[in-house]
């Protein structure tokens, strides 16, 4: 696999700049702040919102056991392509949106996730869908679940705040832009 970030990776996510939120993948050190609090021995199930093309799906598949799973929920039909071609039988990849989350469980027949890790890009989707996918990520987390997210503003903070028992925000210049991280326990 190899994770070297290609012209072409930027002109994708210019194109989709709509669905993608950015014109520039996921750098290392978002990647690694995003996954720090993530403790990888206990993740059995994983879903990934908005993997994108992608470069932390890519880094969840290194870290996570031979036995787990990881759903990725995408929206964009060129990055569905992009994560299927990773061909790894843990990876479960769905041209869905972020709230179906429930129906994909049942569908694989899980009851709930230990980890939710989202690069939807939460400021340019409509507040009633963005408070779908924080009640459907609560929803589906086990207890003491958590969901961890990125965004390059806090507009989005003050709805995410009280669906959770615990939130805390994190803050990485090692990226461009530069990025908050949402850390979650349900």
């Amino acid at each position: 696999m190899n994770s070297r970030l290609k012209f072409s990776d930027h002109i994708k996510l210019i194109r989709n700049i709509r669905t993608s939120g950015t014109i520039s993948p996921s750098s290392r050190g978002l990647i690694r702040r995003l996954l720090a609090s993530i403790d990888f021995s206990k993740a059995q199930c994983v879903v990934e919102l908005g993997p994108g093309n992608g470069c932390i799906t890519r880094e969840l598949l290194k870290r996570l056991s031979p036995d787990s799973s990881l759903i990725c929920l995408e929206l964009n039909n060129d990055f569905v392509a992009q994560l299927n071609a990773l061909n790894d039988p843990r990876l479960h990849v769905y041209n869905a949106c972020a709230s179906s989350i429930r129906a994909i469980l049942d569908e694989l027949d899980i009851g709930c996730v230990d980890f939710v890790v989202s690069s939807l890009p939460l400021a340019i989707i409509d507040d009633e869908v963005v408070t779908a996918i924080v009640e459907s990520v609560r929803d589906n987390l086990c207890e003491g679940g958590r969901f961890v997210q990125y965004q390059y503003s806090l507009n989005n903070w003050d709805d995410i705040k009280p669906a959770f028992s615990e939130a805390r925000l994190g803050f990485t210049l090692l990226n461009m832009p530069p990025a908050f991280v949402y850390d979650c326990v349900k």
